[in-house]
């Protein structure tokens, strides 16, 4: 790993052996912090084994706690936190609004984006949430175009810390005789989203050729009308694409919400697309960019079992050659930029839910690919994977140069 990197492993953790995991807690550089993401999971003597005890109240306020000693190792407190997103078991959707008590009693007046979606399941059988975080050192400053609902919430609609703008995920809504609706249209939902997310960077002082990052959760139901989007996206950016990830979840918390969109953006700068030769014939069509760094950050699009040389899908029904596929693409997209893997900070690694028997069998890619050192990480089943039937994962990566 860069030595510029801190690897975040506070000396004590009495809830698990940190040893024993293919990801550190959180990793650093230049400021900015990516945590791993934490359900409730413990080491349990009387069993033997990790377990994630008592209902999503329970489990929210030990996640909080394993948070801020995650923190506290790095020198920084909830004060420095920008982005949360919170990934929420079907089951424990009841008790979610409860939640936000938790969240104000750790968090305070902190101001930050936040995004919370329903996923298919978590990694571990007895959990019901999963909350990671992005933390950064600097004067954090809230944006907020003028919606006065947001002062009843435990987040803003976005942050700008430095040259670096984080937000809430948004879905698009209009108003139809005195009614708010969500359009069934999924690319005028989306068209919708986009409005929002401009009030949002016009307040920060950013426009969309600034955004470096987007990730799309959509819902099941639009699936077959979210290919048609491409062109909305490509009217919001221009020529000027983000690296992006699309990512299908059991639903939204709208329920006749379509797509969910989180963004991040950077101030200044010089933009740098990663596009890589051999690619080309294949990747082209896509509404995103490989890689797009500006400023500190290098997000890198979400990569399947592809192989964009030739089109074609890797690895039959294997989710360890497909994840090695995954990880060969992003190491691709760093060595063209003139990277490496040591630069990356964070992973999300989404597995389909027939690929949830032999995923932790992955973690011997990553330590090819990482070398013993690790970045934070987060592990989530997905409804599915777009593209073909035999894809299991994908992987979302994010470095800081």
């Amino acid at each position: 790993m860069s030595k510029n990197i801190i690897e975040v492993d506070p000396a004590k953790f009495p809830w698990l052996d940190l040893n024993r995991y293919t990801f550190c807690m959180g990793a650093e550089n230049s400021g900015i912090l990516y945590l791993s993401g934490q359900t409730a999971s413990e080491y349990d003597p009387a069993s033997g084994r990790v377990v994630c005890k008592g209902d999503l109240l329970d489990q929210t306020k030990v996640i909080y706690e394993k948070l801020a000693v995650v923190l506290d190792a790095a020198g920084m407190t909830f004060d420095n936190v920008v982005q949360t997103v919170d990934y929420i078991d079907a089951t424990a959707l009841p008790l979610y609004r409860q939640t936000g008590a938790i969240r104000k009693q750790y968090l305070g007046d902190s101001h930050l984006g936040a995004t919370g979606i329903i996923v298919e399941r978590l990694l571990r059988p007895d959990a019901f949430i999963e909350v990671s975080m992005v933390a950064m050192r600097g004067e954090k400053k809230p944006i907020n175009p003028g919606w006065d609902r947001y002062g009843e919430l435990t987040y803003v609609p976005g942050v700008v810390v430095d040259d670096m703008v984080w937000t809430s995920g948004f879905l698009g809504s209009e108003v139809v005789d005195g009614q708010t609706i969500y359009p069934q249209d999924t690319a005028r939902q989306l068209e919708l989203t986009y409005g929002i997310i401009r009030q949002v960077l016009d307040a920060a002082g950013v426009g969309p050729e600034d955004v470096v990052k987007t990730l799309d959760y959509i819902a099941p139901r639009c699936l077959i009308q979210y290919p048609d989007t491409g062109d909305v996206r490509r009217g919001f950016f221009g020529g000027r694409l983000p690296a992006s990830t699309s990512i299908p979840v059991n639903r939204l918390l709208r329920p006749d919400g379509h797509v969910e969109v989180e963004v991040v953006a950077v101030k200044g700068g010089t933009r740098e697309e990663i596009q890589v030769p051999e690619w080309g014939q294949h990747y082209g069509g896509f509404a995103n960019s490989p890689g797009v760094k500006k400023g500190r950050l290098l997000q890198i699009s979400g990569q399947s079992s592809v192989d964009h040389a030739t089109g074609n899908t890797v690895g039959g029904f294997d989710i360890v050659a497909q994840c090695e596929q995954a990880y060969s693409n992003i190491a691709r997209i760093m060595d063209e930029g003139g990277y490496s893997m040591d630069s990356i900070v964070n992973t999300i690694e989404w597995v389909a839910p027939n690929g949830m028997m032999d995923y932790r069998k992955v973690g011997e890619v990553r330590r090819k690919y990482f070398d013993g050192r690790f970045p934070s990480a987060t592990g989530v089943a997905m409804h599915q994977i777009l593209g073909r039937p035999e894809q299991l994962i994908e992987v979302t990566a994010v470095a800081v140069v």
